[in-house]
């Protein structure tokens, strides 16, 4: 029988044994890691589930919305996208979702999706929900740093499609530091 050396590399395969199976058994294991850390959105199952959600259930994935596309000029119209967000810790869903939107940084692009965000320069803070009954009352501190003209519509959009996603929630009503949001809106 061979003796162990720390020079050399002992095996099975070279005592005479058949080649474990080892290499085919590491590229499966790989593969399956692989397909659940790139494809984690969740089942169909459980993104019609998120899509269900009440604004008060504890959940760690949430939907934001997102602009399809920014295209600048005179026309503002924009189509509002639902982005899956996964959650550091699982909250209440409308608090989760707003404040997912507000946190997701300085790049006007989301580097997940390419999706435009026009709250990107706008460091906005949530402050407080009030429910009464379908309708919702966010209240918002901090500023709106806006790149373009039509980039108040689409924030406002943002808001909005976030809130109102959650069947319980028919309403909203937005206030930036006491003010209402239009206003500030307008005054851009």
């Amino acid at each position: 029988m061979p003796t162990l050396s720390p020079s050399r590399p002992w095996t099975a395969f070279e005592r005479g044994e058949s080649k474990p199976a080892r290499p085919i058994r590491w590229l499966l294991l790989i593969t399956l890691l692989a397909g659940a850390v790139c494809c984690n959105q969740g089942s169909p199952q459980q993104i019609a589930a998120r899509q269900d959600l009440k604004a008060t259930t504890r959940t760690e994935h949430v939907r934001v919305f997102l602009i399809d596309g920014k295209t600048g000029g005179k026309d503002c119209t924009a189509k509002a996208v639902a982005v899956d967000t996964q959650l550091p810790v699982a909250g209440p869903a409308l608090e989760s979702a707003l404040g997912a939107l507000l946190t997701l940084g300085q790049d006007p692009y989301d580097t997940r999706t390419g999706f435009y965000n026009a709250l990107h320069n706008s460091p906005l803070t949530l402050d407080k929900i009030e429910r009464r009954g379908a309708e919702a009352v966010i209240r918002l501190n901090g500023y709106l740093d806006l790149d373009d003209p039509c980039d108040g519509q689409r924030a406002l959009t943002q808001l909005q499609e976030t809130v109102l996603q959650f069947p319980d929630i028919q309403h909203a009503q937005f206030y930036l530091e006491g003010k209402p949001l239009q206003e500030a809106l307008a005054g851009k």
